[in-house]
């Protein structure tokens, strides 16, 4: 480690950014290329803060990426990518510990992050930095689920933020916090069926419906419109698997997907936290 610095990752434009975040997952439990645009959206919807994100640098280079997100006295572990030459030597320890620096300077009073299950390397790191797991996250696959035609209306996908507000659903992950899905990337789309039961979907396409939440009104839950608005989603897009993305706490409605024709997913992440 001597001889490496961390800085800002305000130093760098988003495209640089982009670039570091891309190489620091790849071979990652899901690889993937992060584009400027994708990486704006995030911040945008998750309150990232680029002041407080961190960078570490071994000469010219740039390593490791710590991305954060603040809301309030709460900060996050939005993301965290170590490239592949340098993991094994410390990066993701120095990087962790200048986070958790940081944020008792600001003042901030907990530290929450979310890690695959499958990724035992990364939860070792959290959990030798304090982290404890709060819960555990799931989704669901429906690659056969039995279409129904209904007419659905398209809504703004903030308004599902509002009522899912509204109807005070407890703890959840920071993707799924109302505040987050106000500032709906461009992919995002809402449907309701009569007004009564909602989706929140989050990407399209010919082979799959990315779900990244299900409401109904509270006043008619139980009558089984959240149901056929899923299967009006799969008659909407035929031959397009419906998938829920593993960020649904484990306890929270196991028994409607069961019924509506879902299965749980092969990937589970487990939201983890830390006081300060």
């Amino acid at each position: 480690m001597n001889g490496d610095r961390i800085d800002s990752a305000a130093d760098l434009g988003l495209t640089e950014l982009a670039e570091v975040f891309t190489a620091g997952f790849a071979g990652y439990v899901i690889p993937f290329r992060m584009t400027p645009g994708a990486l704006a959206e995030r911040i945008a919807s998750e309150d990232i803060d680029l002041e407080a994100s961190r960078i570490l640098w071994r000469g010219r280079e740039p390593v490791g990426l710590a991305m954060v997100a603040r809301r309030g006295w709460v900060s996050r572990v939005a993301a965290m990518g170590i490239r592949s030459e340098a993991r094994g030597t410390g990066v993701g320890r120095a990087l962790l510990a200048r986070l958790l620096d940081d944020a008792r300077a600001r003042g901030d009073r907990r530290m929450r992050l979310e890690v695959f299950e499958n990724n035992p390397a990364a939860r070792r790191l959290y959990e030798g930095g304090g982290f404890r797991t709060v819960t555990r996250l799931v989704g669901y696959e429906a690659k056969t689920l039995q279409p129904e035609p209904h007419e659905l209306e398209e809504r703004d996908p903030a308004e599902f933020a509002a009522r899912l507000a509204a109807a005070d659903p407890g703890r959840l992950p920071w993707q799924l916090e109302p505040a987050s899905l106000s500032a709906p990337p461009a992919s995002a789309r809402c449907f309701s069926l009569e007004g009564k039961a909602f989706a929140y979907v989050s990407g399209l396409s010919g082979q799959a419906v990315l779900i990244r939440g299900v409401l109904t009104l509270p006043a008619v839950r139980l009558r089984g419109h959240a149901s056929r608005l899923l299967r009006a989603l799969a008659a909407r897009h035929p031959g397009a698997a419906l998938s829920v993305q593993p960020l649904m706490p484990e306890g929270l409605a196991p028994r409607f997907f069961e019924k509506a024709g879902f299965q749980p997913g092969t990937l589970t992440q487990l939201e983890m936290d830390r006081s300060l």
